[in-house]
Formats: structure tokens, sequence, C-alpha cells
């Protein structure tokens, strides 16, 4: 089949793009206890660029280690000690043609005391969810300007260290989402209220990145388009905001879905069809001119160039299935898709304990202690069962 939509070159502000696949931003566990980046973790996002995708998104990478994590070894940038580390990953990525994106990321009130320290959480106002069942504090108006200077800062070391660009993750249920949801906003105050102080604290992190990194530097929001949670976010509502966030310069959309209290709708179980999310992309797209990203369940490399080909998005993102074959642009690229290791959607990477594995790839996650893998003697693995 003749791949031409896929692996057309894409534009996101002023990168350029070798194709339309992107690995979106999936948490690995890889960093360190105290959220550095590791010799591992650069190894396993170097494995999917040399596989060909087009750009890589790192996992969710908190710019507040205090109060806005919501994982232990998660991927920390709040600090110029770190940038060393990105320089090492955005050199690595680069070298194999790949660009690379840094998801900057504050967890709100789907944190947790444990990760805390023992410090109350944090949200926009005191709105418990229900999946992690603590009441967050509602942060004050001089520690929300605070947050917003923190996402700023993050995108400057990003720039300073190589790094192509920044998505803000504005989806799942985390702080950027609790501010533009009517569910988790009932703040009084400048950034509360109105559609346009619900838009005003990711509005001013745009800005501040802009001016801080250049009216040219790539900004992309992670949106969920639909919470699937009554009073939350939902499609109508989305369509507005991506809107807006067109107008204040945003470089692109990353269409989701779902938070912490609807989890099958941000990672799907082997009951949901292939691409069932792709609705969401294609309904944004209608509404802006920037570029508009598919995610959730897309495995076959014909529904990709089939999702690109009629226009309902304009790049794709395969998340497990990068996971399940770091190789999946290059198998394509070179007519063995057959030869894909397919995601089978089983789970067994979102919820092992410890650092990222996958049931059908063992290298997922150890790519430093199994450099090649080799296949079985059939001849002697007979003589050795007899």
């Amino acid at each position: 089949m003749n791949y031409q939509h896929l692996f057309s070159v894409g534009k996101i502000g002023s990168v350029t793009l070798k194709n339309r696949v992107v690995m979106p931003a999936m948490g690995t566990g890889l960093a360190s206890s105290d959220g550095e980046l590791t010799e591992q973790q650069i190894r396993y996002y170097e494995e999917r660029a040399k596989g060909g995708t087009g750009l890589i998104i790192t996992e969710f990478t908190t710019v507040d280690f205090e109060l806005g994590r919501a994982a232990a070894n998660q991927l920390r940038f709040d600090d110029d000690l770190f940038i060393p580390g990105f320089r090492r990953l955005a050199d690595a990525v680069h070298t194999y043609g790949a660009r690379v994106f840094v998801q900057l990321h504050h967890a709100g009130r789907e944190s947790s005391s444990y990760l805390t320290g023992g410090k109350q959480i944090v949200a926009p106002s005191p709105v418990t969810c229900e999946a992690i069942g603590e009441e967050p504090r509602e942060l004050s108006t001089s520690e929300v300007k605070d947050i917003i200077g923190k996402f700023v800062e993050g995108a400057a070391r990003c720039q300073a260290a190589g790094i192509d660009g920044v998505e803000l993750h504005g989806a799942h249920g985390y702080l950027i989402n609790q501010f533009l949801s009517p569910n988790t906003n009932l703040r009084k105050d400048e950034y509360g209220g109105s559609f346009e102080k619900r838009m005003r604290f990711v509005e001013e992190i745009i800005q501040g990145i802009k001016q801080q990194c250049g009216a040219d530097y790539p900004v992309t929001v992670r949106l969920s388009v639909d919470e699937f949670e009554e009073g939350g976010m939902d499609l109508s509502l989305s369509r507005k905001v991506s809107s807006y966030l067109e107008k204040i310069g945003v470089d692109g959309i990353h269409a989701s879905s779902g938070n912490y209290n609807t989890m099958e709708k941000v990672i799907e179980s082997p009951l949901f069809e292939e691409g069932w999310r792709v609705y969401l992309a294609e309904e944004i797209k209608k509404e802006v001119n920037i570029p508009v990203f598919a995610v959730g369940n897309i495995r076959d490399p014909q529904f990709v160039e089939s999702i690109l080909a009629d226009g309902r998005a304009d790049f794709v993102a395969i998340g497990r299935g990068h996971i399940a074959d770091p190789d999946w642009v290059r198998k394509v690229a070179d007519g063995r898709e057959k030869e894909i290791r397919m995601c089978i959607s089983c789970l067994h990477c979102v919820y092992t304990k410890g650092h990222i594995e996958c049931s059908v790839n063992v290298r997922a996650g150890r790519e430093i202690e199994f450099l090649e893998m080799k296949k079985i003697n059939e001849n002697e693995n007979e003589k050795q069962c007899q």
C-alpha cells in the first residue's frame, strides 16, 4: 500500500516533521526517585526515534516537584540542574531525524499526600476527585501566578536544552484541565467564573512562553475534548476552547479524552474498537486551522493512512503501539506491515509495578539490558526438549 499521507512532511509551528506519526506522552517510571532523566530512559526514547517516528513527546514532566507530581519516579524539569539530561535526550532523538517535545505538567488535585510528603494537595477549588479521595486546598491567586511562572520557566529550560517544543498537559483532569472545566473551577477571582476567566490560567502560560522563548517556539495543548463526566469538559465547550487557544498563539491541539474518574476513556481496554476517539479530533479540526492530533487505540497502518487521507486529523499519535514495537514506522516504510508487533491493549504497561513493561515486548524499559534479541535456534531447541 502507498502511505503517501503518513509519510508526507508536516509542520507544527516552525518545526518540520518528516512524517505524520507521533509518539504521545506515556508514563514510564524510568526516571530516578528525584525525577532526573536516566540513561535507560534516554535509550527508551532513542529506540523509538531510531524506529522512524516523526515526533516524540516525553512522558508528563512536572514543573513543580513538591506539589505537582502524579506518580513516583516522574520526570521533572523545575531546575536548571536538569538541562544537561534533557540536552542528551534531544541529541539522541535528533540523531535519527526525529523531533522531541516535552510535555509540561502539574497534577493539581490528581496527586496525593503520599506524593507531596504529607502536604495537602492543591487545585483551583476544593473539589475532591473521587478517584483520589483527598480534598484539595484551593490555590491562592499568588500561588496560581507562581505556577504559571513555573510552566514558563520549564519551557525556557526546554528551549535551552535543545528541545524542539512543548506540550501543555491540559487533559486527563490535571491542573490546566481543572482550571478549564466548570466542574472543578469554582473560583471567584480573576482565574474563575466566566469562560474567559477560566481560560486565563492557560492563556497566561502560553503568553509567557511565547514572550520568553519567542513567538516561533512551538506550543501545543493536549485537551480532554470530552471528559465523559457530567458538567465537565465536553465537545461543545472544547470547540470553543480550541478556537480560543488558536487565537492566542497555540500551534496545535492534541485531542484526547477522560480524567481519573473516567480512566477507561483515557487508556482503553480491549473492549474499545480501534480509533474510537478519532471523531474528537475530527470535530476540533472543523474549528481550527492549526494542526490537530488524533489519538487513542490506533494500530493499523492502513487505518492511520485513512485518517490522514480523509482529513480527519493532521497527525496521528500511536501510544502503546510504540511500546509494543518501537520500529512501527520503519516497518511500514519498508513494506513489512505484517511484521509489526501489535499492541493488544492488555493494560500490563499501565498497571505493572515499577517501570514500564510490555506483554509483547520484553525490551520495553530494558533497552540497555537487552541490546539484541536473537532468534532461538529451532533445531537446538528441539534437541533440548527430547
